[in-house]
């Protein structure tokens, strides 16, 4: 008799001890492994939402044409800096600003007449100017661009910007007799057209470009256009 109470408490005991300690199996499913918690935090370094992407890009660029006016300038930098989304794997829509440096650096001959009062005859005279000066292009503009290949891009664009040809009129004088002098071209606000093809690469971690475009601004008569190459970032 006594050995069967003995029996029953050792019994009762065990089951005690059992429900007491911890289920193994349980305490593994509560805990989340290391991967699991970094997935499940939320990221903290985009400040932009995961649909938005930020790109940018810088170059150098230049005046193409018309001609006469193309010999005023020099190439200067190009920057490119706008939102990008990407709604499908072969096709992008991008808002962007632009600006273009145009670096004048300009020798021009002028020849003008003078007539002498109460007398026949005339004098020539030739001045010669140089002028430097700083013109530029600044545009925003929205784009498409479609993959034509993995890696490669056509793009398209219209916009509006504003066209500084940084030449003023000239003023000379020789104590006697004053002169203006005109150059060529005018300042003013002007639709813009782009198109170009962009290849994209990796290149020590961060998702580059190698852009090819050509713009051309639409201001009355006058018609510009300008070139340009540019290495871009893609973003996140």
């Amino acid at each position: 008799m006594i050995r069967r109470i003995v029996g029953h408490i050792v019994t009762l005991a065990s089951l005690a001890v059992c429900l007491v300690a911890p289920c193994p199996t349980r305490a593994e499913s509560r805990e989340r492994p290391p991967e699991a918690q970094k997935a499940a935090a939320p990221d903290s370094s985009r400040l932009l939402p995961r649909w938005l992407h930020l790109h940018g890009s810088a170059g150098l660029g230049w005046l193409a044409s018309p001609e006469w006016m193309r010999k005023f300038y020099q190439a200067g930098q190009s920057y490119d800096l706008g939102l990008e989304a990407r709604p499908g794997a072969t096709f992008k829509l991008r808002f962007a600003g632009e600006y273009q440096a145009l670096p004048a650096v300009t020798n021009a001959q002028f020849s003008y007449v003078t007539y002498l009062p109460n007398e026949a005859n005339f004098v020539r005279d030739t001045v010669v100017a140089e002028t430097r000066a700083n013109g530029w292009i600044g545009s925003g503009r929205l784009e498409a661009q479609w993959s034509l290949a993995p890696e490669l891009w056509v793009i398209g664009g219209l916009g509006r910007g504003y066209l500084d040809t940084g030449l003023r009129t000239l003023h000379v004088s020789n104590g006697f007799e004053s002169l203006d002098l005109d150059f060529p071209g005018s300042s003013g606000w002007a639709w813009i057209a782009t198109a170009g093809t962009s290849y994209e690469f990796e290149l020590f971690g961060p998702r580059l470009s190698a852009e090819v475009r050509t713009s051309y601004l639409m201001r009355g008569q006058a018609r510009f256009q300008t070139w340009s190459i540019r290495l871009g970032w893609g973003g996140y």
